[in-house]
């Protein structure tokens, strides 16, 4: 049953077209998701079709809808993190049991507990939704269909946010062969060209064996063959001028980086944290038994909201002297990013502090879409997405040899994110951070820190990894915790022997090292 028909959705700011949609429909059960870079409209396209826009929509309705607006919007009560005030209006939504929803950024300040719940709620729910998300965990969960938004195009895609990337990557290796194909072809008609000029040039000369006066009798059969060549030259000339040129497929993510600015740690781990109790004030957030922070590690910090993710990470900036190795550089991302010189211009900013090329900082700055004309930008002209962008980039070509970054995705589109995820995983010294996104955590760690039950909990892998991990019950546990057991006595060895003690002997310390580094190898290969 069709819910919504609009037709000749066209929205524009001074000469900037914003919305140039021929039709739109939303059928009955659709669960839909609406993806696009940040200031393409996505938001404005809802307010089009509720009517919110000074134009007069053509706009049919055939039932009654409800709508979610991003949370920041609404009146800020402060007895209630955003979290709390996001839960509220999709609880009040929900009841209403409207047969379409429009949900905009309805994961905003969700953790990942809250995520899944909102994730169960979407699948179970009998009306239509289109929804508005940077978290692609959601969309790939909840959607059968994207709506694409690019300049204001709007184009259909039948599938999840996987199929829909699947489709993208096939249309830019359609398009790539469309490339090679021209290439191809011009070649073999620059090719011809060449040939007929050539062979235009010979005819004007007599041939070798035959006489003058022969020459001056076959002249004019000459120069007919000539201008028969020169008219199919011209021909093939035209023809190459008609070719249509398909533009190459140009990524910048397939750049090759060589980001080699940092001073090497050689201690193989940046810390490790033995009996902790972590506090905010008087009050208890969490105990730590024993965490490692490996060195070159990309760590995920993860836990419910308010469990002291960012306390902790506070805890480590103020205590670096004490727990990182001397020398040791450290850059900090946090959430309220403080003021940025709005004078000085993008590439200007990021390439202050580093030691890297300018050719290398420009790809850098490339792969998070800042691209030749952008560059040269002045600060004060840029999004809060885009100084968010910025702040990073200046960081990763930092001489930092670690980065903490508190919640990085917050505030970016899925495409900045996709290219944050290929920069982490580029860079080539030690990240710790914490981010609601659960693809970003899938494709970039490599190691967890995860707060539950009040306890800081280290595992040494992947996501999934973790998630195989739990499916094994309890031989599962028990391996993970004779890993960390052993990883530990690894690197109380490896500090042994770098400094033995008077009384201890270093053949036996080196045996030892050799008998538990042989167990951990057996461990890893059983997981």
């Amino acid at each position: 049953m069709l819910l919504m028909n609009a037709k000749n959705i066209h929205y524009s700011i001074g000469e900037r077209t914003l919305l140039d949609i021929k039709e739109l429909a939303i059928h009955e059960g659709e669960k839909i998701g609406l993806v696009g870079r940040n200031g393409q409209g996505k938001t404005m396209l809802l307010r089009y079709l509720s009517g919110e826009l000074e134009v007069i929509p053509q706009v049919k309705w055939y039932t009654d809808y409800d709508r979610l607006d991003q949370i920041h919007k609404g009146p800020k009560e402060e007895h209630q993190s955003g979290g709390e005030r996001t839960l509220a209006k999709l609880d009040a939504i929900f009841q209403n049991e409207a047969p379409l929803l429009f949900l905009d950024e309805p994961t905003n300040d969700l953790d990942w507990s809250r995520m899944e719940a909102l994730e169960e709620r979407l699948q179970e729910y009998s009306g239509a939704c289109v929804i508005i998300s940077h978290d692609r965990t959601l969309l790939d969960r909840t959607c059968h269909k994207i709506w694409e938004l690019e300049n204001g195009i709007l184009r259909e895609f039948n599938g999840n946010y996987s199929f829909y990337l699947q489709q993208k990557d096939q249309e830019r290796e359609q398009q790539m062969e469309k490339h090679l194909q021209y290439l191809q072809e011009k070649k073999r008609i620059e090719n011809r060209i060449e040939q007929k000029r050539t062979q235009s040039k010979g005819m004007r000369k007599p041939p070798r064996r035959m006489g003058n006066s022969e020459w001056q009798l076959g002249k004019n059969k000459a120069a007919a063959r000539q201008k028969k060549v020169e008219r199919t030259g011209k021909t093939l000339e035209r023809r190459l001028n008609r070719l249509e040129r398909p533009d190459k497929p140009f990524e910048w993510d397939q750049v090759k980086l060589e980001m080699d600015q940092q001073s090497k740690i050689h201690s193989k781990y940046i810390f490790q944290l033995r009996e902790v109790d972590i506090q905010a004030g008087h009050r208890f957030l969490f105990r730590i038994d024993d965490i490692l922070l490996k060195t070159g590690a990309k760590t995920a910090f993860i836990g419910a909201n308010g469990a002291g993710k960012s306390t902790f990470l506070q805890h480590l900036l103020d205590h670096h002297k004490v727990l990182f190795p001397k020398g040791v550089k450290t850059e900090y991302f946090h959430q309220n990013m403080g003021a940025l010189p709005d004078e000085e211009t993008v590439l200007g900013y990021v390439s202050k502090t580093s030691r890297l090329e300018e050719s290398m900082i420009r790809i850098i700055l490339a792969r998070l879409r800042f691209y030749e004309e952008d560059i040269h930008k002045k600060i004060q002209v840029l999004s809060g997405g885009e100084r968010v962008k910025l702040v990073l980039a200046r960081m990763l070509v930092s001489e930092a040899q670690l980065l903490i970054l508190d919640e990085p995705t917050n505030h970016l589109d899925i495409e900045a994110i996709e290219a944050l995820e290929k920069l982490v995983q580029d860079y080539p010294g030690t990240i710790l951070y914490v981010t609601h996104d659960r693809t970003f955590v899938e494709k970039t760690a490599d190691q967890l820190w995860i707060i539950e039950q009040e306890k800081l909990n280290y595992f040494d892998g992947t996501w999934q990894e973790w998630q195989e991990a739990l499916n094994k019950p309890q031989k599962a546990e028990e391996d993970v915790y004779n890993l960390m057991t052993l990883e530990t006595k690894l690197s109380e060895l490896i500090s042994r022997l770098s400094i033995p003690g008077i009384n201890e002997d270093r053949s036996l310390l080196e045996k030892e090292y050799e008998e538990t580094l042989k167990l951990v190898k057996q461990l890893k290969q059983n997981s």
